[in-house]
């Protein structure tokens, strides 16, 4: 990758910024940008809360899940005036009892500088934590810091190795990221059946940049390659995985 032919990174939480980042992760290089896309595994749940009275009421009680709830809440301005300060705080007590989503949550504010000084390093942080927990979007987003060297030293190995740990998770910009090493080799073997599965694993993600990327691909390889990376795609399963305890 060469920071010739790249913008500045700009200062909002990772999961904004979608296929494009996933783009420049991967490919080692400039890449066209894509419509923004927020990953499902960093989705929110709070449009589903019927009573925030209730949800506040658990939190206060010390339910780290209806804390993170409330955060989001709070974030969105929900049942609620948008607070980012009051989001801040509530994914904290939520994170201090490991909880992986706040642990999320709290990062992507420290990168945003929202309710939060703006501070790349306490936002690895809290990715890292999420990420060892298992958070498919933290592990990557952890990966982006690596790259662009956010609060951590520029880490290309440490990036992958957190890149793939979310594509095994099926989270969506991870696997079009992998389909993009594979297909040109970049830190991994060229391998275009192996591109074809995580292109597949992206789509299903619906990632509409991945149905593109599949097209793109189906022209240069064999029937043989073609039938191969759709039997790996059929058979891949997402798997949680975590690393916290692992060291």
């Amino acid at each position: 990758m060469t920071a010739a032919c790249m913008a500045a990174p700009r200062r909002w939480p990772l999961r904004s910024i979608g296929v494009a980042l996933s783009a420049v992760l991967i490919a080692g290089g400039c890449s066209k940008q894509s419509p923004a896309q927020d990953s499902p595994s960093a989705k929110s749940n709070a449009e589903d809360v019927a009573d925030f009275d209730e949800t506040k009421r658990r939190a206060e009680q010390g339910d780290a899940a209806a804390q993170n709830l409330l955060g989001e809440l709070c974030m969105k301005g929900q049942g609620v005036r948008q607070d980012f300060k009051a989001a801040a705080e509530w994914f904290r007590k939520s994170a201090d009892q490991g909880h992986p989503p706040a642990e999320f949550n709290l990062a992507t504010l420290y990168e945003a500088g929202q309710g939060v000084p703006f501070d790349y390093a306490r936002a690895v942080e809290w990715y890292r934590k999420s990420a060892e927990h298992g958070q498919a979007a933290a592990q990557y987003s952890l990966a982006v810091m690596y790259v662009f060297a956010r609060g951590v030293e520029r880490n290309d190995t440490e990036a992958l190795k957190w890149l793939a740990l979310a594509a095994r998770q099926g989270e969506p910009m991870a696997a079009y990221a992998m389909g993009e090493r594979c297909r040109n080799g970049t830190g991994v073997p060229q391998d275009l059946s192996e591109a074809y599965k995580w292109f597949t694993v992206a789509a299903d993600g619906k990632l509409s940049d991945a149905a593109n990327a599949l097209k793109e691909i189906r022209a240069k390889m064999s029937r043989e390659q073609i039938a191969e990376g759709r039997d790996r795609a059929k058979a891949f399963a997402p798997q949680k995985v975590q690393t916290a305890g692992d060291k």
